[in-house]
């Protein structure tokens, strides 16, 4: 009778690590589906955000352009609103992942981070390919540009020999 009961037991035990691999393959099964499932709504919401961004990004790009024209104003209430308007914006678009990012004057061009939207020619080669001038900022979502910084770029006029 105890072996009957021992055959009896192991078979128990042996239904019992079945049963529990099958519920640890589908607890996996089912992480992996809700990974899924929360990559493809992040995309879906970024892809519904992208319009707006887009538009916000134009905004600042707006109000700095609207500054520059009354840079030589002799009241700066102006100047100083245009100021609070791109700050704003660009406090919208941190809160949503957007990060402005800036170029630097003389620094070397970048093409993974810049876009040269003019040259400027230069006599001193040691120039050539750096930064003449930032037009406008980059912005980025994580580590990904979602608009180049726009600068113009220092090109080396060729040498007459």
């Amino acid at each position: 009778m105890s072996e009957n009961v021992e055959e009896i037991l192991a078979g128990i035990n042996g239904e019992l690590a079945g049963l529990h691999a099958q519920s640890k393959f589908l607890n996996e099964v089912v992480d992996r589906l809700h990974a899924e499932n929360e990559r493809l709504r992040n995309a879906e919401a970024q892809r519904v955000l992208q319009p707006a961004l887009r538009d916000l990004v134009k905004l600042a790009d707006d109000w700095r352009a609207r500054r520059t024209t009354l840079e030589g104003e002799a009241d700066g209430a102006f100047a100083r609103l245009c100021d609070e308007v791109v700050e704003d914006v660009v406090l919208v678009l941190e809160r949503q992942g957007v990060d402005e990012f800036h170029a630097e004057v003389g620094a070397a061009f970048d093409r993974h981070e810049q876009q040269a939207v003019g040259t400027r020619p230069v006599e001193d080669p040691e120039l050539d390919g750096r930064i003449a001038e930032v037009r406008r900022p980059g912005y980025r979502v994580g580590s990904k540009v979602v608009r180049f910084a726009q600068v113009v770029v220092f090109r080396a006029a060729p040498r007459a020999s």
